[in-house]
C-alpha cells in the first residue's frame, strides 16, 4: 500500500507539470513481435516478458532459493508448454526486459506503462499477459490499472520458484494467465493477478512469506484445471485513471519521502526532507494514521509554511492532504 502510494503521488506530481499526447504512430503491430503459435481462428495473446523468477536459473534442479533471475527469455521459458497453448491462443511474445523486479524503479514502471498501453491499442490483440517478478507485481499490477484504459484483458503472474527447478510453478502460471486472458468475463476485470491458483485484482493484495494474499475484495476467482472460475462478474476498478503515455521516462519523477512515525519521532526528519528537495511527503501513522501529539503539531507548522503535497497513511488506507 505504502510503496503504491509513492507511486501514485510520483505520477500526480509529474502530471501537474508535463503536456499529455499519444503518438499512434507508436502503434506496435503483431508483424513486430515473434510469433510462437499461431492458429487463425484463435484469439491473439501477447506475453510481454521483464524476467523475474520466472526466467530465473539455478545451479541444480533442487536448489529454489539461490538463483539468477531474470535470465531466460521468455521463448525458452514456455518451449515446454507450447503444447499447452497451441488449442488456447495465438501467442506472440516481447522480450521488454529481463532483470529482477527489484530493479524496476519509477522510470522503468512508466515503461512498462506504455508498453501495455500501446499493446491494448493493437486491433490484433485480445488479450495480454505480463511476466515479471513477484517481489513488485502487486504493486506493478496497481500502476497499470490506474494508468491503462481498455477491456482487454491484462493478466500478470510470476512465479515463486525458478523456471530451472524441479517444481518450477512458472509454466503452470503461465498457462493459467493465457486462458485468463483469452476468457470473455474477463474483460471485465480490468488488470489482475494470476499466481498460485487465485485470480486477484492488484488492490490491497500483497505478497507475503511466498504467498499472494488478496485484499478485501480482491479475491476474484481461481484456476481450476488451468481455466478461470470468477467468483463474481465485476471486480474492483480503479477508482480513476492516469494517462500518462506523455511522460519521458528518461526524465526523473519528482522526490517523495516516506516517513514512519515511532516513539519519539523527530520532527526535524520531516524539516530534512523537506530542505533536501522532496516535492512530496507520505507519513505513515499508527492505527488509521495518527502521529503522537508532541510531534504532530510541530509536522503540522512545517507543513502550513510549504506547497508540498502530503499523504497521511496506514498499512490500510491513505488520505489525500494538500498543506499550504
Amino acid at each position: 500500500m505504502i510503496r503504491m502510494t509513492l507511486f501514485l503521488l510520483l505520477l500526480l506530481l509529474r502530471l501537474s507539470a508535463t503536456p499529455l499526447f499519444f503518438n499512434r504512430k507508436e502503434h506496435l503491430w503483431h508483424e513486430n513481435l515473434e510469433t510462437i503459435i499461431e492458429t487463425r481462428h484463435l484469439p491473439n495473446i501477447t506475453i510481454i516478458s521483464t524476467g523475474g523468477t520466472i526466467a530465473g536459473v539455478a545451479n541444480s534442479s533442487e536448489t529454489t532459493t539461490s538463483y539468477r533471475s531474470g535470465t531466460l527469455g521468455i521463448t525458452e521459458v514456455i518451449k515446454d508448454i507450447r503444447g499447452n497453448l497451441e488449442n488456447v491462443a495465438n501467442i506472440h511474445v516481447d522480450q521488454f526486459l529481463n532483470i529482477d523486479s527489484l530493479e524496476i524503479n519509477s522510470s522503468l514502471a512508466v515503461r512498462i506503462s506504455h508498453r501495455i498501453g500501446r499493446e491494448v491499442l493493437n486491433p490484433c490483440t485480445q488479450g495480454i499477459v505480463l511476466t515479471l517478478g513477484t517481489d513488485l507485481m502487486s504493486e506493478v499490477a496497481t500502476l497499470l490499472s490506474l494508468t491503462i484504459e481498455s477491456n482487454k484483458p491484462v493478466v500478470l503472474t510470476g512465479a515463486i520458484r525458478p523456471h530451472t527447478a524441479r517444481s518450477a510453478d512458472g509454466p503452470g502460471n503461465i498457462i493459467a494467465a493465457v486462458t485468463t486472458a483469452t476468457g470473455r468475463s474477463s474483460r471485465s476485470h480490468e488488470v489482475v493477478i494470476v499466481m498460485q491458483d487465485k485470480i486477484l485484482a492488484p488492490w490491497g493484495t500483497k505478497k507475503e512469506n511466498d504467498r499472494f494474499l488478496p485484499g478485501p475484495g480482491s479475491w476474484l476467482g481461481d484456476i481450476r484445471d488451468s481455466e478461470p472460475f470468477f467468483r463474481r462478474p465485476f471486480g474492483h476498478c480503479a477508482p480513476l485513471k492516469i494517462d500518462i503515455s506523455g511522460l519521458d521516462p528518461g526524465v526523473p519523477l519528482p522526490t517523495v519521502e516516506i516517513l514512519h512515525a515511532y516513539q519519539d519521532f523527530p520532527p526535524s526528519f520531516v524539516a530534512t526532507a523537506i530542505a533536501g528537495g522532496a516535492e512530496g511527503l507520505v507519513l505513515v501513522g499508527y492505527g488509521d494514521g495518527y502521529w503522537p501529539s508532541s510531534s504532530a503539531q510541530q509536522i503540522r507548522d512545517l507543513l502550513l509554511e510549504t506547497d508540498i503535497v502530503t499523504v497521511f497513511a496506514n498499512a490500510g488506507q491513505s488520505e489525500w492532504a494538500r498543506r499550504k
